[in-house]
């Protein structure tokens, strides 16, 4: 076997010796190649040339005094033109193997050496790389020979054999199928190396365009009975590391990596990887290098990062007409212990009330093969009900005489359990206990609103909900964040049972979201987007009325306040927004949504949408702007309705859909 690409074993030195030793040069002339060139003479010189007569000087004289000026440094005389003798024939044959006409044809044409001119040594030798340079030899040396009319040379040559069959060595992913696909017009023929040549690089391209860019051949050889095998690298991973890390465990960071060792390196899987290791959201940076392992085949992946602070705390306190003196404090820790587990702490606390919220979130249970993330919390939280706002229908304060808007009162907990099933779609499952009072800013509970209207399905003031909940996601967008293209399929169903409640009743929800790319402005061009999204939802059973549907606000039908829309057992939202970029980091929006209850308003308990005069069924439109923070887009949208009622404008984090 012999190496094919280089030219080590192909006989050029022993040709360049043997053009020397008999083109019909004297040993002189070789000694002339060799040597110094003399002066000027015929004949080679003992030493310089000197003056007849005065004899050669052993040494120099080297004068009393330095001279007057620097003297120039003797020129290099010029190397004599290089001898040329007179090609009297050309002749081609194999001594080894079987030379064709065909063969002997592609001699004749790569060479420039022909009878009736001249010819060097130089050009001997071109000739030589010339007939190389075909592909289709192994060896070849050129002869000169001396004859009354010139030089006869000779150029012997040695043909490659027929190729027979192409193997390959160290390939787990390159398909048999390629390889011979690849080498299938080149079997049967005379071996070609620069034809093999091209081969081994569309193999090569092959496992670049799929992601193995460390894939390569990294030797052939050949037989001569025609057998070619060749050896292949493809960039085996022989460990994986975490560079950086001073808190973050290794693990947190690996489990991420889809590539582990023992397989082939992947740069389009290893960029998904890097991605998944920065949406941890613990690190500032994220980056990769490359390492050789103890195995020179194999290679050592470096996952560097750059840790950032994941802890937070703030704290205030104030004064308002409803709590009085109340204080606030967060605590925050998104890195817990270094397993990337998140903790929360928000309260808030006066001498009316006493609101939290601790949360604890795991995004992947360790040791879980299957990714299963774990999510619970125990809440005491109170807001405004946009079931019973607007129409001058609430509860009646006693204290001030005035008509307010009820708050809903729920302290309970709950538990999520989450896994993705495949890189597009997640399921997630879990349940919730909690108990809901409506009540007025001093925590007096009621339940009814100031006409009589139930507020609570128990007929008391506490209603008990237990929840059993399940959602299926499928997500192909190519950004969660700012997305151009693909689209979000949601799905939830929340259970309300008996066990540990009070109501029994059923609520499915259906969301689907479409992002479109567009370019239709001349600016921002490959970020332009049109989006839309539809979702549709009803409950079945004995529904709660603070359980009921509420259309209106920034998060639903923009251009209409949180709830005065509608309020409806069942509901429908159509929205289609165009977005485009300003000016980094600021975009903007056109939008337009529209929404309805379906004619539910009166199956809800106490009708509340029909006795505070709600349409329930409305447009709105108008205007936004996005700017980018660490947070995500900051949502500002300047909206109208066709409804006559007043404008609005909406604040919020992160993209309506």
């Amino acid at each position: 076997m012999h190496p094919l690409f280089g030219r080590s074993g192909y006989g050029q030195t022993a040709a360049s010796v043997l053009l020397v030793a008999q083109l019909g040069f004297t040993p002189a002339l070789l000694a002339q190649e060799q040597a110094p060139p003399a002066a000027a003479p015929e004949a080679p010189p003992a030493g310089p040339a000197q003056p007849a007569e005065t004899p050669p000087a052993a040494t120099p004289a080297v004068p009393d005094t330095p001279p007057a000026e620097p003297q120039q440094a003797p020129t290099e005389p010029a190397a004599p033109a290089e001898p040329q003798v007179l090609v009297a024939e050309v002749r081609v044959v194999a001594s080894k193997g079987k030379l064709g006409d065909t063969l002997e044809g592609r001699v004749y044409n790569a060479i420039r050496t022909r009878p009736g001119q001249t010819t060097t040594r130089t050009q001997l030798q071109q000739d030589i790389n010339a007939v190389f340079a075909t592909g289709y030899f192994a060896d070849v040396k050129a002869t000169p020979e001396d004859t009354p009319l010139g030089v006869r040379v000779t150029f012997d040559v040695s043909p490659n054999p027929t190729l027979e069959a192409v193997s390959t060595e160290g390939s787990t992913l390159l398909p048999e199928a390629v390889v011979q696909e690849t080498f299938k017009n080149q079997v049967g023929q005379t071996l070609n190396f620069g034809e093999l040549q091209r081969g081994v690089k569309s193999l090569e391209e092959w496992y670049a365009e799929r992601g193995y860019v460390l894939a390569k051949v990294a030797d052939v050889q050949s037989t001569p009975d025609g057998k070619v095998k060749l050896t292949v690298t493809e960039g085996i991973i022989e460990d994986i590391r975490v560079k950086g890390n001073t808190r973050t465990r290794d693990f947190i960071v690996t489990r991420e990596v889809a590539l582990k060792p023992g397989g082939v390196f992947n740069r389009n899987a290893i960029q998904r990887d890097l991605q998944r290791v920065y949406a941890l959201n613990i690190f500032k940076d994220v980056g990769l290098d490359l390492g050789q392992g103890q195995d020179p085949q194999k290679v050592v992946v470096n996952i560097k990062v750059e840790e950032k602070s994941t802890g937070s705390i703030a704290a205030g306190a104030g004064v308002n007409s409803a709590y009085g003196f109340f204080g606030t404090l967060s605590l925050q820790e998104s890195n817990l212990g270094g397993n990337n587990q998140k903790i929360g702490l928000d309260v808030q606390g006066g001498g009316q009330i006493l609101l939290f919220n601790l949360s604890f979130t795991d995004p992947w249970i360790a040791g879980d093969p299957n990714r299963t993330s774990l999510s619970t919390n125990i809440f005491n939280r109170q807001a405004f009900s946009y079931v019973f706002n607007g129409g001058g229908v609430g509860v009646l304060n006693p204290r001030t005489g005035f008509v307010e808007t009820p708050r809903e009162n729920r302290l309970g907990l709950g538990v999520i359990f989450g896994r993705p099933l495949n890189n597009e779609w997640r399921a997630s499952a879990g349940a919730r206990f909690e108990t809901v009072q409506l009540r007025d800013f001093l925590g007096r509970r009621y339940t009814t609103d100031n006409l009589g209207n139930p507020l609570t399905i128990s007929g008391t003031d506490t209603d008990r909900l237990f929840f059993l909940q399940g959602a299926l996601v499928r997500d192909t967008r190519d950004n969660p964040n700012t997305p151009r293209s693909g689209s979000v399929l949601r799905g939830s169903l929340d259970q309300s049972v008996g066990v540990l409640g009070d109501v029994f009743f059923t609520r499915p929800t259906v969301s689907y979201s479409q992002f479109i790319p567009m370019d239709i402005l001349p600016w921002g061009q490959g970020k332009q987007v049109l989006a839309f999204n539809s979702s549709v939802g009803t409950v079945f059973g004995a529904l709660p009325p603070y359980e009921a549907f509420t259309l209106g606000g920034g998060n639903s039908v923009r251009g209409f306040f949180e709830g005065n829309l509608g309020t409806g057992r069942s509901y429908m939202i159509n929205s289609v927004e165009f977005r485009a970029p300003v000016f980094d980091p600021v975009g903007a929006a056109l939008f337009v949504d529209y929404g309805t209850t379906l004619g539910s308003q009166a199956a809800v308990l106490g009708a509340p949408a029909i006795v505070r005069g709600k349409i329930g069924a409305g447009l709105g439109f108008g205007i936004g702007l996005r700017v980018q923070s660490p947070l995500g887009p900051l949502r500002i949208d300047f909206a109208a309705n066709t409804a006559g009622l007043p404008s609005q404008v909406h604040f919020g984090l992160g993209e309506k859909f």
